[in-house]
């Protein structure tokens, strides 16, 4: 009988859904095989996941082709707010960052037009990175609540959180890398 049931099968065609569900079992099958052998450590997915972890930074291209928000209506600009760039800038020395600490319990101001990239939370506390539209990586830690999720164009100026309290102090750190490396912007 599955003899009978294979030759019909040489005869006829398959047609569109028979070929489809054949791929997609094939996939998954090939699929189920890959995480079964990270899981017994016969190969790393993490190795092959790396490269593609960098994002790309697209914001000055959309910015070439976007003039005067043609194709996407949003102002795209590399200019820090005269006000944001104040509140950083008059910020404490800390290894490799700032810490800036606020008057009172005013959010977080994104300091360079970007797209969120990274959100980790940690003890309670949240971690944003904003891949900048000049290839910097922008650093909020210890944010108490966050205003942003993944992918999020965030402009200069716009609230991500709100910072974190401790002995009667909001503050916040920030950080600045440029391919993983530690850049001082007011110095």
């Amino acid at each position: 009988m599955l003899v009978i049931g294979v030759m019909r099968m040489k005869n006829e065609e398959l047609n569109i859904i028979d070929r489809f569900l054949y791929k997609l079992l094939i996939c998954s099958f090939l699929l189920f095989a890959v995480v079964i052998f990270d899981k017994i450590n016969l190969i790393k997915i993490e190795n092959a996941r790396q490269p593609f972890a960098e994002h790309a930074n697209i914001l000055p291209f959309i910015q070439k082709i976007n003039k005067e928000g043609i194709l996407i209506p949003v102002e795209i600009t590399d200019q820090v707010s005269a006000p944001t760039y104040q509140i950083y800038q008059n910020s404490q020395i800390i290894t490799n960052g700032r810490l800036v600490i606020l008057n009172d319990y005013q959010g977080v101001e994104n300091f360079k037009a970007g797209v969120v990239v990274k959100i980790m939370r940690r003890e309670g506390m949240y971690e944003v990175t904003v891949k900048g539209i000049d290839g910097y990586e922008y650093v909020y830690d210890n944010l108490e609540t966050i205003d942003v999720n993944m992918y999020k164009f965030v402009k200069s100026g716009e609230i991500i959180g709100l910072p974190g309290s401790k002995n009667g102090k909001n503050f916040f750190r920030f950080y600045v890398y440029s391919k993983g490396r530690p850049v001082d912007l007011f110095s």
